[in-house]
């Protein structure tokens, strides 16, 4: 994908392999914020639109938004930015940073499954076990 749009005529995945090229990094840099941007409007929307119990459709949703890659250069799969946005109806803590270590990110998807009642899972993927403090 090519993103005219902002001036960016190359990939983001090509991108990504930068081998610490200044320039090819702020392309990703750049890149990156206008997915942010559209991730913004996303959840604005989403927070505008009641939900059947009359909270926003935020509120009740719990919506994963990241990457598999700390750092595209190295493939680096630890330390990843994630954003976990929306209250999952209540059952998440919210506004806040938290950093888990060198936690699987499975280990994420398993705490939401369980947020979301699938609380007979054992495992999911290369999880090794439920984060605390989601």
């Amino acid at each position: 994908m090519l993103f005219r749009s902002i001036g960016i005529y190359q990939g983001h995945h090509d991108l990504s392999h930068h081998l610490n090229d200044p320039a090819r990094i702020e392309k990703v840099a750049q890149i990156d914020r206008w997915y942010v941007q559209q991730f913004a409007s996303f959840l604005k929307r989403l927070e505008a639109t009641p939900d059947v119990d009359g909270n926003s459709i935020l509120h009740n949703s719990m919506i994963v938004y990241g990457s598999g890659n700390a750092d595209g250069n190295r493939h680096t799969h630890s330390n990843l930015p994630i954003i976990l946005a929306g209250h999952g109806g209540g059952t998440l803590s919210t506004g806040r940073y938290v950093q888990h270590g060198s936690q699987p990110l499975c280990n994420l998807f398993l705490t939401l499954a369980d947020r979301m009642g699938v609380n007979s899972l054992e495992r999911f993927g290369d999880s090794t076990g439920r984060l605390a403090d989601v």
